[in-house]
């Protein structure tokens, strides 16, 4: 499976997409899976940020996902 995963950093002043860290092997796996609590550290304003579903994108073959605060 080919995907691309990005978030979106939740920084107001930043909003800004990266690569996530954390990978899935295919959309079932993402959809099954519970990301809650998890943080990541932007790479273009430092500051902390959510790495869960709700600020994540995915594309892939399988498909995409779109979170809520993606918009």
């Amino acid at each position: 499976m080919n995907n691309s995963i990005e978030i979106k950093c939740t920084n107001p002043k930043c909003e800004k997409w990266f690569t996530s860290p954390i990978f899935f092997g295919n959309m079932n796996s993402f959809d099954t899976s519970t990301l809650v609590g998890n943080t990541v550290q932007c790479p273009y304003c430092r500051k902390m940020t959510g790495c869960n579903k709700e600020n994540m994108r995915i594309q892939g073959d399988e498909g995409g996902f779109r979170g809520d605060e993606t918009v």
